[in-house]
């Protein structure tokens, strides 16, 4: 009866371990590195939800800006850290999906362990006030009569615009400029037809009357212009689409991410967070770590294709 005893409570026993160090970790401040610089939408958003995570941690959440490499910077250090669960990152299709079609990074979706992802970035398509293009189908129509520039920052809002001309017969010119901001003053500066880039950057012009808003890209429209509708509900479908997530190296102990994804997971429900996206163009959209996971590895193959047809993917 005493062996059978000791026998049950052996499981028990080996479990209470793994328990008691869940329960204490994490002991001090963690490090998220962010793929680009300050003060843009992957910053702030990613400083916003540390703020609200590190008060259910019980630790500092220190934001560390990695940017360079079109955003592959970071993610390597990510990949290269110690597993340990200190060292964590945020990253979205950019960095994980299409970067490395188009780059040669020293990683895969294989080099890491994925926490949750909490928001979607938004997308528009616009034209200077001036132009005579007053909607999608104005701009698609002098787009199938001569090529039509675009100025955008890169991916995917760009294979976004190669997607749209490629399914409606039209030919788009991609402009790549280093900024949003630098695209959105290509476009007014008429030193390109149209742009493609997130509302932070578009929304001062547009509510100056110095741009106009052809269509939504994204999957939905756009709260400040309710009444401009998306690619699809004016008969394209396209929908240009990122998100951002957490992302750890592989190998971090299942316990401590169990401690990090419920965290993150409680932040990301916050109303602070959402009011915080919404400002910076992006919309609340909490995913488990194998939806994003899964949505990554789904993306990363969609977009090999349509890469290499832009003739955007570096050669093998």
């Amino acid at each position: 009866m005493q062996r059978r005893t000791l026998l049950a409570a052996a499981p028990a026993a080996l479990l209470a371990p793994r328990l008691a160090r869940a329960a204490t970790w994490p002991e001090r401040e963690i490090s998220v590195i962010v793929q680009y610089g300050p003060g843009g939408s992957t910053d702030v958003s990613t400083r916003a939800i540390a703020a609200e995570a590190e008060k259910i941690l019980g630790v500092p959440l220190q934001v560390v800006n990695r940017p360079g490499g079109q955003g592959t910077v970071g993610p390597q250090q990510v990949a290269a850290a110690r597993p340990d669960g200190y060292t964590l990152g945020t990253t979205g299709l950019a960095g994980l999906a299409i970067a490395p079609h188009m780059l040669d990074v020293p990683y895969s979706a294989d080099s890491f362990t994925f926490l949750p992802a909490f928001a979607r970035y938004l997308y528009g398509i616009a034209v200077r006030a001036e132009s005579p293009h007053r909607s999608i189908a104005d701009l698609l129509a002098a787009a199938k009569a001569k090529r039509t520039t675009f100025a955008a920052t890169g991916a995917p809002n760009n294979i976004g615009m190669f997607d749209l001309g490629r399914k409606a017969g039209a030919r788009f010119q991609f402009v790549p400029f280093g900024s949003g901001a630098e695209a959105v003053t290509a476009a007014l500066g008429g030193h390109v037809d149209a742009v493609i880039q997130n509302p932070p950057e578009m929304l001062p012009a547009l509510q100056s009357g110095r741009l106009r808003l052809l269509a939504s890209a994204s999957a939905g429209r756009w709260k400040e212009y309710p009444d401009v509708p998306t690619l699809r509900e004016q008969g394209h479908d396209v929908v240009v689409d990122s998100m951002i997530g957490f992302i750890a190296p592989k190998g971090v102990p299942e316990e401590r991410l169990a401690v990090l994804s419920r965290a993150f997971l409680e932040a990301a429900r916050k109303p602070a967070l959402a009011e915080i996206l919404g400002r910076f163009g992006m919309v609340p959209a909490v995913m488990q770590p194998d939806e994003f996971e899964r949505t990554v590895r789904e993306a990363h193959d969609r977009f090999g294709p349509e890469l290499r047809e832009a003739g955007l993917a570096r050669k093998r």
